[in-house]
């Protein structure tokens, strides 16, 4: 049975949890073949309580959660002014993660917390958001692609002097 999912503003109460979140969906993502010092020094640097607590509050981003009986499952991050690697956009926010814990995936809750970021989105006068994804990453990008994302250029995601490719991927936003 599909529960009912709540999605709202994240909260300073709620860092501790989205720090884990972000903590295992990253490292379930990316380390596939296994944790190297790489993926724990980057995680163990990015994905921190104080970090998120910052993000939370930062007016230049917004940030939503999606829970089921008050469990988070799943987090989107918008970065308003961020800067596009493609040239070619200018002045549109970036999706900066979209993570949805493993086991509930497939269920239609990343969809449901997308829409309501391009609602966030377009309340706020924008009429395009971007992202990345790595390029082995399929499933995000046929999710992505599924819900009218098409792939506008390549960059690279650097971690200790390592650059991992990144697709870019852009939404026009209906008004």
């Amino acid at each position: 049975m599909i529960k009912e999912i709540t999605i709202r503003k994240a909260e300073i109460t709620d860092a501790a949890n989205i720090t884990v979140l972000k903590q295992q969906v990253w490292i379930a993502t990316y380390a596939v073949q296994g944790i190297r010092k790489e993926f724990s020094d980057y995680v163990l640097s990015e994905f921190t309580l104080n970090r998120t607590r910052k993000i939370i509050s930062d007016s230049n981003r917004q940030t939503l959660v999606a829970l089921i009986d008050n469990h988070l499952i799943g987090y989107i991050e918008i970065a308003i002014k961020s800067k596009c690697p493609v040239q070619l956009i200018k002045n549109c926010p970036e999706i900066t993660v979209l993570y949805i814990l493993e086991k509930f995936c497939g269920l239609g809750f990343g969809h449901e917390l997308l829409h309501e970021a391009l609602v966030l989105i377009k309340k706020m006068n924008f009429n395009a958001t971007w992202l990345t994804v790595y390029h082995r990453n399929e499933r995000a990008m046929n999710f992505y692609q599924k819900n009218h994302f098409r792939l506008i250029g390549i960059t690279d995601f650097e971690m200790n002097g390592n650059k991992y490719e990144n697709k870019v991927m852009l939404l026009e936003i209906e008004q």
